[in-house]
């Protein structure tokens, strides 16, 4: 059982790796293919390995089957809708999954915003409204969260928004199966036990799996401190779960005197109970995994059979990827079961003690080992812990000491018994829960005072393909013997992946990224020590920004905590969008000086302008503004900065959206010349990249960032075939993802990457 598991996994995750779309006949023929393997004996370990591959090619294939028909992206539909999950409240804005009722124009899932909505929308509902959808797809950049591969692994079939209108209405309410109805009823209870939203978030979470109500600053927390998994209905859980079932029973089988075996009976009832929360807490991953993994336990147990826990969990393993291969790409999947191998390996080789008979020995006893076990979990777990999260808690140890014993002995049992109580009294429950929200509470301000400690949790700077092999080093401290010479290695490696960043430009050398921020601006250029940051793409109507979801988890991918020069083109919102962000996040130190275009009001006020003749020179680059003049000052487009880096004789155009005029302008007064790689201004628009300049500017890469799709059909044709005309290739960041490049002195462009062709995967989106 064990080895066929890590067979079928091995070939999942070579199919999680695969860039040709699966085909349904050739999945078909390799399933015969699987058969005609087993069915020979020395060829079933190939089987088992190519029955894993098989199995995540069909399944996701049918994702992408069920995708939105191509014909219907973009345009607007007037339907009638099923809201299948509870809706997230995001600033002004809610986000929903709906399913059609009857349109065969809608896929089964759906991922749709709605800004500022008549009515608060609630899971059940049934509305009709007019939506404009698309197929699955995301932004492409380095080390940033891919936000198309987890709609894949959601299960969403499309992406989009509700048109607002007075054609949007609610139909009618109420219609959940009666687990979602328990699941919202409950969520009610919560929020009138608890004190606060961010308590009631807690509660929740741990009674009915639902996250939606938890505040970003609270994934955070928990986060630093390494506990987000009590936040999930995981192992832990379930767990406790069944031992409260079991322990009830059993007393009331003894003080009833019930016929039969009180423990057979209190089994059932605690596999029972288990299985039945996980179905109320919507069966993810880890929920599953455990309640698999008790059902083989009990049934063992009935039977009079020994357990073998490995097998046991590759049992469970084999389940899950079984009937949902697609989950094995998850972190839960891979955490969860991670974990269990981390705890079954220590067991074996580290709990076999002799057995100490004094009640004080055997209390130290059991504490060396609850510290022993969260060590080896943190270190077991590290490698996937920076691969998913690019984080390691160094904090969770301790944190988990402290806060687990609350969740397991009050908050988790509060709420089962809340939750049990709820179907018979609602007077009963609340008093149960509010034990449960008082213990969340005791347990938040233990994480808030850990999370004050430095270096509680560490962000790691992203870790290319070639470097993985060190990070799976620190996993040695568990897989090898005590006093093992080579165990010492797991702490150098440790070390290493927390000092890791990686390489920097030589001298004379610079990284030009041209960020996929969508229908906007951002551009990160970094010299061998310094770092500038020319734009910062957009906010979002629904709250947050370009800025906080791709420019600084980017930064924080390379290892860069300072921006040496912030350099925003003008004031639009598709440039200047976050500079709100940036300037928060910076607050303490880190950002250096700041260029404008145009005054940016509220924000920055102690900006500099930026005017033509401001020219700085750092590791062998040179920078010099062009555009605009300081006695002309400008509003709109024309106000923008324009920027040029200089490598020896190569050199880089940075522009905003300068339009015709100051393109004139700058060649009249002789400030442009032929350069490597210019930015398109104003996103390929018509009203820029006139004849003149182009011809002036002659570069062997035109790049343009734009939106997918976008509504104004920029980058257009013409603008494109006339940089074409002039030998450059055009580049989109819509199209490519994001765009990077290596400029040297000596040899120019020595490198050019577009990270959509780069990470491909047979899911992504395959248009561009």
């Amino acid at each position: 059982m064990i080895r066929s598991c890590l067979l079928i996994l091995v070939g999942g995750l070579a199919a999680q790796h695969s860039r040709v779309p699966p085909s349904p006949d050739l999945c078909k023929l390799l399933f015969v293919v699987v058969v005609a393997m087993y069915l020979c004996h020395r060829m079933r370990p190939g089987a088992w390995l190519l029955l894993g591959f098989v199995l995540f090619m069909q399944a996701g294939q049918s994702v992408i089957t069920e995708r939105l028909d191509p014909r219907f992206a973009g345009d607007s539909m007037l339907t009638q809708v099923r809201i299948v999950d509870f809706p997230k409240s995001t600033g002004a804005s809610v986000v929903m999954i709906v399913a059609p009722l009857d349109d065969h124009r809608l896929p089964p899932r759906s991922r749709v915003s709605w800004f500022e909505p008549s009515q608060l929308p609630s899971i059940g509902d049934v509305w009709e409204l007019e939506l404009r959808l698309r197929r699955p797809r995301g932004n492409s950049n380095p080390g940033v969260f891919d936000f198309e591969t987890w709609m894949f692994r959601q299960d969403i079939h499309a992406a989009g928004y509700v048109v607002s209108g007075k054609r949007n209405r609610l139909l009618a309410t109420g219609t959940e199966p009666s687990v979602d109805r328990f699941r919202r009823d409950f969520i009610a209870l919560a929020k009138a036990a608890a004190a606060n939203a961010e308590t009631a978030a807690v509660l929740a979470a741990i009674g009915v799996g639902t996250r939606h109500l938890i505040t970003p600053q609270q994934w955070q927390r928990y986060a630093q401190t390494g506990t987000s998994h009590l936040m999930a209905i995981s192992g832990l859980h379930i767990g406790l779960a069944a031992t409260i079932a079991f322990a009830v029973v059993a007393a009331l089988s003894g003080v009833l005197r019930l016929p039969g075996n009180h423990l057979q009976r209190a089994v059932v009832a605690g596999v029972l109970l288990a299985i039945a929360y996980a179905a109320v807490s919507g069966l993810a991953v880890p929920a599953r995994r455990a309640s698999i993994m008790l059902s083989v336990a009990a049934i063992c147990f009935l039977r009079r059979r020994q357990i073998n826990p490995a097998s046991t969990a590759a049992f469970a393993a084999w389940c899950v990827y079984l009937f949902d291969p697609v989950s094995a790409m998850t972190p839960g999947f891979n955490l969860s079961f991670g974990a269990v191998a981390v705890l079954l390996w220590l067991a074996r080789r580290h709990w076999h003690t002799p057995g100490e008979y004094r009640r004080l020995a055997r209390v130290r006893r059991a504490a060396l080992q609850l510290m022993t076990m969260q060590g080896m979990l943190l270190l077991g777990l590290l490698p996937l812990t920076v691969l998913y999260f690019q984080r390691v808690a160094f904090a969770a140890p301790a944190a988990n000491l402290l806060v687990v014993p609350v969740f397991s002995f009050v908050t988790v049992p509060a709420v089962l018994g809340g939750m049990i109580l709820s179907g018979f009294s609602t007077v009963l429950s609340l008093p149960v829960l509010r034990v449960a929200a008082a213990s969340t509470d005791f347990a938040e301000f233990l994480m808030r005072q850990i999370e004050r400690v430095p270096f509680t949790a560490v962000s790691i700077a992203a870790i290319g393909p070639g470097e993985w092999c060190f990070v799976f080093l620190p996993a040695l401290w568990v897989i090898l013997p005590r006093r093992w010479p080579g165990r010492w290695i797991a702490i150098l490696a440790v070390i290493a992946i927390v000092l890791h960043r990686p390489a920097s430009p030589d001298s004379g050398c610079l990284n030009a990224y041209f960020l996929d921020v969508g229908q906007g601006l951002a551009v990160v250029v970094q010299t061998s020590d310094h770092v500038l940051l020319f734009d910062t793409g957009a906010s979002y109507r629904g709250g947050g920004s370009a800025a906080e979801q791709i420019v600084l988890p980017f930064l924080r991918s390379r290892g860069i905590d300072r921006i040496d020069w912030l350099v925003v083109s003008h004031a639009d919102d598709d440039h200047a969008g976050g500079v709100a962000a940036l300037a928060d996040y910076f607050r303490g130190g880190g950002l250096g000086a700041v260029l404008v275009g145009e005054k940016l009001l509220d924000v920055l006020d102690d900006a500099d302008d930026c005017y033509a003749g401001q020219r700085w020179s750092v590791d062998g680059i040179e920078f010099a503004v062009l555009h605009p003049d300081a006695e002309f000052r400008r509003e709109g487009n024309d106000a923008s900065c324009v920027l040029v880096l200089r490598a020896g004789r190569h050199s880089i155009l940075l522009t905003g959206d300068i339009e015709a005029a100051a393109e004139r302008e700058l060649i009249q007064r002789g400030r442009l010349l032929a350069v490597d790689v210019v930015l398109i201004p104003h996103h390929g628009s018509l009203t820029s990249s006139s004849r003149p300049f182009v011809n002036s500017t002659r570069p062997v890469l035109a790049i343009v960032s734009t939106g997918f799709g976008n509504r104004w059909n920029l980058p257009q044709q013409r603008v494109t075939d006339r940089w074409q005309a002039t030998g450059a290739q055009v580049l989109n960041t819509a199209t490519s993802g994001a765009i990077s490049l290596s400029m040297c002195s000596a040899g120019g462009i020595r490198w050019l990457r577009r990270e959509r062709q780069q990470r491909r995967r047979f899911w992504h989106d395959g248009q561009g």
